[in-house]
């Protein structure tokens, strides 16, 4: 149960069993005054027994009714006349000598208690009788005892209660606070390998929900650790080889090892292909370390996308014809259609999976390229009639230094496809890839649309 939810009902019952009881007494109260069966004004006496009263006596008399207790039966005689009475055996009778009425009491005071009172009045003299059952007076104080008991349970059982629910109430709150204590010293002194949750917890409460977030985050910043560790350690150590054949020519050409012209010229070109290639790892980290900050993804701003994809298809088809490769593009996107993206970014993903087709295929292959709007997204896809991808690569061509069999006689550090679903990834767009050993690899890239 939620820490809410246990809180809602604690007020409930805090709230919900005084209530009743304040609903309750008024109404028992209401039911039982004596009030109710008063006489309603002296008028009633005088149109019934045409007797004088004044008013004075008529509040006396009504004053002296309300001591009477909840329902006890009365006669009320003036004169002998029978001014008010509930008695049964009396009922409809006017008139009523006392000795009849002394006699009555007399016989039936086995069956009733009996009391007289004589109202103080200045006009009449009134004799009131009551009475009461015996059988139903020991039956109403046991039944008062009963209620008095029933409410002292009633108000144990409540005060319980309460107690109970401030207990499992604090109880709940200071374990999942000392959880989530731990929980995050663990985090702030960077150890993502111990797990925050160990197992389901049986007690799922609003501090615990809290802790299963940070046990995502845990993990999420576990994974970006590692992702980082990797990456310095693969390009640190794929640095090496093009520095040390840098190296190596520069000395050599230092010390005029190289003697001829053509010889110059050869080891001038290998320092150019290795700084290219270490540009292009430094290029990657700095795409990495940016793509993990958030600051940027605030400012990205909505614009037309149709400029990039016409200078995009244009280089494509520019590399083609160097690399001998049959380029086609079909671009169908309206030129106010709007997308929210980073340039620099979104070009560098495209060219990543151009630069992989035009690798993985051969002399004369086709290589298509399109974009076009599908309901509220436009999709990109960049194929072709390459080498393919094993079947059982395809999941995770994507990972971080994963290199596939085909791609393991080529250069690189395994990154290029990771940084290319990272970037459409932080950019909220989608990529998808199906492939074939043999006759080639689709890639799919669909971004929504943004709608003024």
């Amino acid at each position: 149960m939620t820490i809410k939810t246990q809180l809602r009902v604690f007020l409930l019952g805090i709230i919900a069993v005084p209530l009743l009881y304040l609903i309750a007494v008024p109404i028992y109260h209401y039911a039982t005054r004596p009030e109710r069966i008063l006489m309603s004004g002296y008028k009633q006496i005088r149109k019934m027994n045409k007797l004088s009263m004044s008013e004075r006596d008529i509040e006396v008399l009504k004053q002296v009714m309300r001591t009477l207790p909840p329902h006890v039966e009365f006669i009320l005689l003036c004169r002998q006349k029978i001014l008010l009475t509930n008695f049964a055996e009396y009922k409809g009778l006017f008139e009523l000598e006392e000795e009849s009425l002394f006699k009555h009491m007399n016989e039936t005071s086995e069956k009733y208690f009996y009391q007289l009172v004589s109202p103080p009045l200045e006009d009449e003299e009134v004799m009131l009788v009551s009475r009461v059952n015996r059988d139903e007076f020991n039956n109403k104080r046991r039944g008062g005892e009963r209620t008095f008991a029933l409410l002292f349970i009633s108000i144990a059982i409540f005060e319980a209660f309460s107690i109970a629910v401030v207990i499992t109430i604090s109880r709940t709150i200071s374990r999942s606070i000392t959880y989530l204590e731990n929980s995050t010293e663990r985090i702030a002194d960077g150890k993502f390998d111990v797990p925050l949750i160990q197992g389901k917890s049986s007690r799922e409460n609003e501090i615990t929900r809290l802790a299963e977030n940070l046990e995502k985050m845990r993990l999420a910043l576990k994974d970006d650790s590692e992702r980082r560790a990797k990456l310095i350690m693969g390009i640190s150590h794929d640095l090496r080889t093009p520095v040390a054949v840098i190296k190596g020519y520069t000395e050599a050409m230092s010390d005029g090892m190289f003697t001829t012209e053509e010889e110059m010229k050869k080891s001038l070109e290998i320092v150019a292909s290795k700084t290219e290639q270490l540009e292009t790892m430094v290029n990657t980290l700095i795409d990495f370390v940016k793509l993990n900050q958030t600051d940027w993804r605030g400012t990205l701003k909505a614009q037309p996308i149709l400029p990039l994809f016409r200078e995009f298809a244009k280089e494509a088809k520019t590399t083609g014809e160097v690399f001998n490769r049959n380029v086609e593009t079909d671009v169908q996107i309206h030129e106010n259609t709007l997308l929210r993206f980073d340039s620099q970014l979104i070009q560098r993903a495209l060219e990543n999976i151009l630069s992989n087709a035009i690798r993985y295929s051969s002399d004369g292959d086709s290589i298509k390229i399109s974009a076009k709007e599908i309901e509220e997204n436009i999709e990109i896809k960049i194929t072709d009639t390459g080498i393919g991808i094993e079947k059982k690569e395809i999941a995770q061509i994507f990972d971080m230094f994963f290199r596939s069999s085909a791609s393991r006689r080529e250069g690189g550090i395994g990154v290029g496809l990771s940084v290319v679903k990272m970037i459409l990834d932080t950019h909220g767009w989608s990529v998808a890839v199906k492939s074939q050993k043999g006759v080639g690899t689709e890639f799919t890239i669909t971004a929504p649309i943004v709608f003024a």
